[in-house]
């Protein structure tokens, strides 16, 4: 049986035309470029969009669907208007991994994409040539979910790769290696890459130890600029885990921050962090307490509870089930949105990380903001992609200068 915390998160995860628009009390911040509806026009693979990515260049945008179980890409053009190009489907030859499809990352190096498939217990990698992605392998133990979750008999050694309810997918600057958050298999599985794009099963760690036996359900994984620290959100245990990580891509534990413990407050169910561009702040995601929680850095680089933001810093409603979080390229600017609340809100970020609220934008003419399951900016800071959930739709604003 699974227990409310997992159900909550499952439900936050199952259940989940061109006009001008802008932020409520900032009429210049961001403008409406395009909606992009499933099943309509002619797009496909936007059923509950989980996550998206962009080219460098700005030339082509991936998405991933975790209720089409799908891969869908898009060409760009120079306005930066999107055009449904490819779809992959477990329903394909030969494709089986990308059942409920959460996470996804883009490698410039051999032009790659790799998806996390939660209920398949998998990576899937895509690869480009020309102007097309083929299919290129999965990899994955092969477990189902039903003997993961509806068996009784444990696991155990069958779980090697440590995919079981990959969720979240991250990769190193120089992309070399990349780490992936696996809720079921509470760990983190590292890969290697190889100079011609070869992606090599390393090792998977399951525990913070001295400080902790386990991650606490990992959903959401986050790398200091110099990739020198490594954070990872335990959903379950309501806690943040902090490795040090050296040149060859060792891992130390060296603090575990738990709600409730040392002055930190409303660290409940963390789901998304991003990290400021200097490395000094922390900025946290909290399903189960619909907060943002900030952590700042101190000089002997052990982190500390700053500032805890809800919903009565924002007019009384709109965080619930907070999610989703993106910061500015300069640190700035931060980005949140709930997936079982209403609105996208942007606030201030201070010279000491504390965040002020700045505004907010409730709906895009008739279309509510709702269920938003992610929060994508584009490197260059010109674009915004926010993804809705179970409404099936992707916004994609363009922002003014401020």
């Amino acid at each position: 049986m699974l227990n409310n915390k997992i159900l909550i998160l499952f439900l936050i995860f199952i259940t989940t035309i061109v006009s001008n628009a802008s932020m409520a009390s900032s009429s210049n911040d961001i403008e409406l470029i395009q909606i992009l509806k499933d099943d309509v026009g002619g797009i496909d693979g936007l059923g509950n969009p989980r996550s998206i990515k962009v080219t460098s260049d700005n030339s082509m945008a991936f998405v991933s669907s975790g209720d089409d179980n799908a891969f869908a890409i898009f060409s760009l053009d120079n306005e930066f208007s999107f055009s449904f190009s490819q779809i992959f489907k477990n329903s394909s030859a030969d494709i089986n991994g990308l059942k409920g499809a959460s996470g996804l990352i883009y490698l410039d190096h051999g032009n790659q994409v790799i998806v996390t498939g939660f209920y398949d217990g998998a990576l899937t990698l895509f690869s480009r040539k020309d102007k097309h992605y083929s299919f290129k392998e999965i990899i994955s133990d092969g477990l189902s979910y039903e003997r993961v979750i509806d068996s009784d008999e444990p696991v155990g050694d069958l779980d090697s790769l440590g995919l079981l309810g990959a969720w979240d997918v991250i990769n190193t600057r120089d992309e070399k290696q990349l780490l992936v958050a696996s809720y079921m298999s509470n760990s983190i599985s590292i890969f290697d890459i190889t100079h011609d794009g070869t992606v090599t099963f390393n090792r998977v760690v399951k525990d913070a130890k001295p400080f902790e036996d386990d991650l606490g359900k990992p959903t959401s994984l986050a790398l200091s600029f110099l990739n020198n620290e490594l954070y990872v959100l335990g959903f379950e245990g309501n806690q943040l885990t902090i490795f040090d990580r050296n040149k060859e891509g060792n891992l130390l534990a060296k603090q575990v921050i738990k709600n409730g413990v040392d002055g930190v407050k409303q660290l409940v169910n963390p789901q998304k962090i991003v990290v400021s561009p200097n490395g000094m702040f922390l900025y946290i995601a909290c399903a189960g307490s619909n907060s943002i929680v900030v952590f700042n850095r101190l000089d002997n680089g052990q982190y500390r509870f700053l500032q805890s933001i809800d919903n009565s810093h924002i007019g009384g409603s709109g965080l619930e089930g907070a999610s989703s979080l993106s910061i500015s390229p300069d640190g700035a600017l931060i980005y949140a949105a709930g997936e079982l609340g209403v609105g996208l809100y942007l606030f201030n970020v201070e010279d000491n990380g504390t965040l002020s609220f700045k505004s907010k934008l409730l709906s895009v003419r008739d279309n509510e903001l709702k269920k938003i399951s992610s929060i994508t900016l584009t490197p260059d800071n010109r674009h915004l992609m926010v993804a809705t959930g179970k409404e099936n739709s992707v916004f994609v604003f363009k922002i003014e200068p401020r």
